[in-house]
């Protein structure tokens, strides 16, 4: 029995992980998930640091609506969502991939530095 439960948790996390980066399958995503998985992005990084440029970001970006998320850039190689928070000033550039995995976030100084162009 104990071989078993470790063998149902071990199987428990993996299949959870593996739907986490590929949260709407293969395949190209739409632009209405790829606004959502920006905001779900912000909301996580008020809680911890997930290894992006930014790090981790204040709490009001909890409560910022999808109207704050819009994509500027759109390519063969995914899509930069700008996202603004108003009561903080500040602005984040989320990259992500066709597929719908966040390749990084950046501040707006820190993106514009190393894009090449303003959005």
């Amino acid at each position: 029995m104990k071989i078993f439960s470790i063998t149902f948790l071990v199987a428990a996390i993996t299949m959870s992980s593996s739907l986490w980066a590929h949260s709407f399958g293969h395949g190209e995503v739409s632009a209405d998930e790829i606004l959502y998985i920006a905001q779900k992005s912000a909301k996580m990084l008020t809680f911890k640091d997930q290894g992006m440029s930014v790090g981790k970001i204040d709490n009001s970006w909890n409560t910022i609506g999808t109207g704050a998320f819009k994509i500027v850039e759109q390519s063969d190689l995914g899509f930069i969502v700008k996202a603004t928070n108003d009561e903080k000033n500040q602005t984040l550039y989320f990259e992500i991939n066709p597929n719908g995995l966040v390749k990084d976030v950046k501040d707006a100084s820190s993106f514009s530095n190393n894009h090449g162009h303003n959005h």
